[in-house]
């Protein structure tokens, strides 16, 4: 008896041992093979968020009884549960828990449709035919990132020898600079002594003249009421410009400034330097054109300047007639020093304009050495590299670490995308290389300014791929090119999943 019931007992404890051991080792839907450890069976199940704790056999029973959802790792109950597709041969998938048991086959091993393998049927296990696909793209990929990375290693010496050139560029360019500012600092020296000669000459000539204006201004205001009117300026012989021996309306108008009258300030101003040159040339038996044939003279002499408009037309006749004072109207004294001041305004501008370029070179060099093209220089080589890409309506073009800018297929003004600001990687969360921003572009409906994203991916050569905008005027370019070719990319490297092992 004793020994029968020792029997018994061994066959519970053996009976009892082998169920908790095929208890234990039931596959739990839904659940990752990492996460299973955390659903053994045969103990009470804590919820992951250590919200509260249910008997086990609350797992999977179609109720939702845990906050976040953690009981129901394999059903619908919860809706914001997920569900663990194993997908062996191919790569595990994540999915929301409202796709368990709707009918469509979501995971490629058809585990989210278990409720329906008996009603309606298994789903096809399509996993292996996938990771096939899925391993020649990898293999793809693999050798697009191998062959990138060479040109990219290529580019790495190419972007700092540049940088290189560049930098001593601008130590060349430094002396060039101070000899520059030093001959620029004598020349605008010469040119303030060459303006002041010249301004006390005139100003000497002036005082001497202000006299004789005076004596010729009284001479023609022959009713002594000090002012000239239009009745004496017919009268007298010295308005006859062309010596035709008539004063013609437009020549009345020439020198009154089509006034009527003129007092002894107007005639200081506007008409003595035109009774001057008459009287000059009177003396020197030289014909005085008439304001008509003046303008005529000069639409020849200038044929590309702007005489379009009146105002035009009123500034070539103004610069011609200043011609001719300067050379009838002043000494020969006086005419020697403004020539000479007219030789050293050129010469500094001259100077000046060598100077400015030295320092506008110097400038875009620095600019340029500054820009951060990577932790190895990578991007270097492509500075100011432009490239376009045409779709229906417009022409996109970016010139890499400078700006982007668009103009319509059909013609129109070019509207500026953006300009180089630096990095980011506030697009998809993307590695700090992988993203460019170009802002403070083109203000658009008058409200914010146009800025661009561009991401990089691997390419064998630099081309724009794609443009598209999520946003009005916000812009998104997809660009190519060996630069991002990195083997070491989180993306290829990442830990394989452990059932595949």
């Amino acid at each position: 008896m004793e020994t029968y019931h020792k029997s018994i007992v061994t066959l519970i404890f053996y009976s009892t041992v082998l169920t908790k051991y095929s208890v234990e080792n039931v596959e739990i839907k839904g659940v990752s093979i990492e996460n299973a450890k955390l659903y053994a069976t045969g103990k009470d199940f804590s919820c992951l968020d250590g919200s509260i704790i249910i008997p086990n056999s609350y797992i999977n029973d179609d109720y939702c009884d845990c906050p976040d959802a953690s009981d129901e790792p394999g059903t619908s109950a919860c809706p914001n549960g997920t569900f663990y597709c194993k997908n062996k041969g191919h790569l595990p998938l994540i999915l929301p828990s409202s796709r368990v048991n709707d009918g469509i086959c979501d995971c490629c091993d058809g585990s989210d449709e278990w409720a329906n393998k008996v009603r309606n049927g298994a789903c096809e296990n399509t996993c292996k035919e996938l990771g096939h696909t899925a391993k020649i793209e990898l293999n793809r990929v693999d050798n697009l990132y191998a062959r990138g990375f060479e040109i990219r290693a290529k580019m790495i010496p190419q972007g700092k020898h540049l940088l290189l050139k560049k930098q001593n560029a601008i130590i060349q360019l430094l002396p060039k600079k101070k000899d520059a500012q030093f001959i620029r600092s004598n020349t605008f020296n010469d040119l303030k002594i060459a303006e002041e000669n010249e301004k006390k000459a005139i100003e000497q000539e002036k005082l001497l003249q202000k006299n004789e204006a005076l004596k010729i201004f009284n001479k023609i205001d022959t009713n002594k009421n000090r002012k000239i009117e239009v009745s004496e300026v017919i009268v007298c012989k010295n308005f006859d410009q062309n010596k035709d021996g008539l004063i013609s309306q437009d020549e009345i108008n020439y020198f009154m400034e089509n006034k009527k009258e003129m007092d002894l300030k107007d005639f200081m101003t506007n008409s003595w330097s035109r009774v001057k040159l008459l009287i000059l040339a009177k003396l020197r038996d030289v014909k005085y054109p008439a304001k008509i044939n003046i303008l005529e003279e000069g639409l020849n002499k200038y044929n590309n300047y702007n005489v379009n408009n009146e105002t035009g037309k009123h500034k070539l006749l103004k610069d011609i007639e200043m011609a001719k004072i300067n050379d009838l109207l002043y000494t020969e004294k006086t005419k020697i020093l403004i020539n000479e001041s007219k030789r050293c305004r050129e010469q500094f501008e001259e100077v000046d304009r060598k100077y400015k370029d030295i320092l506008k070179t110097i400038t875009a060099l620095h600019i340029s050495s500054s820009k951060d093209f990577g932790p190895e220089n990578e991007f270097a080589v492509l500075d100011g590299q432009c490239y376009e890409l045409t779709d229906r309506e417009y022409i996109f073009k970016i010139c890499l670490f400078e700006k982007v800018t668009q103009r319509p297929l059909n013609g129109g003004p070019e509207v500026n995308l953006g300009v180089w600001n630096n990095w980011t990687n506030s697009v998809n969360d993307e590695p700090k290389y992988h993203t460019m921003l170009y802002d403070k572009g083109q203000y658009c409906l008058n409200r914010f300014q146009r800025f661009t994203y561009v991401l990089l991916t691997c390419g064998l050569e630099p081309k724009l791929i794609s443009v598209k905008e999520p946003n009005i005027c916000e812009y998104l370019m997809e660009f190519e090119l060996p630069s991002v070719c990195v083997l070491e990319d989180s993306i290829y490297t990442r830990e394989p999943d452990r059932e595949e092992l």
